[in-house]
């Protein structure tokens, strides 16, 4: 039985990814955290959200979910920042602060699980079709 695998570190580029969605299991928060836990020491401030190719940037629905509710909406807002950070912060730990006061989750970010499994529900046409990943990036010593 397929189900979402964790991935392993890759010493040589420094970056890891997320749990991959493979073969229409969910990926769950337990997963999500366990991994940011394991990768990122835990660290929000080390993971950064990155867009993947299938996005379309600089168009009005860059990915098919979340773009058909009221302009400017709370799922629209924080796919932007998911996809392009915010003020130009991409670290997970800005995001979800951000999202935060618009009532998403830091401990079950709907938004974030949506990108990473595309959509919002395994009925969505586009589910098992992630549109950001997560790399671990530490933040540079001062």
């Amino acid at each position: 039985m397929a189900k979402a695998k964790t991935a392993t570190k890759n010493t040589t580029a420094a970056a890891v990814n997320v749990a991959t969605f493979t073969g229409g299991k969910e990926i769950t928060y337990a997963q999500l955290w366990a991994w940011v836990n394991t990768a990122a020491g835990g660290n929000l401030h080390n993971v950064q959200v990155v867009p993947l190719a299938n996005v379309q940037a600089g168009t009005s629905s860059p990915v098919p979910f979340g773009y058909n509710g009221k302009a400017g909406g709370v799922r629209q807002t924080i796919q932007d920042w998911l996809l392009q950070g915010v003020e130009g912060n991409t670290s997970l730990a800005a995001i979800l602060a951000a999202a935060k006061p618009l009532g998403h989750s830091s401990k079950k970010p709907v938004c974030l699980m949506a990108m990473l499994q595309g959509g919002y529900s395994p009925s969505s046409a586009t589910w098992g079709t992630p549109y950001v990943k997560l790399v671990v990036q530490p933040q540079a010593s001062k």
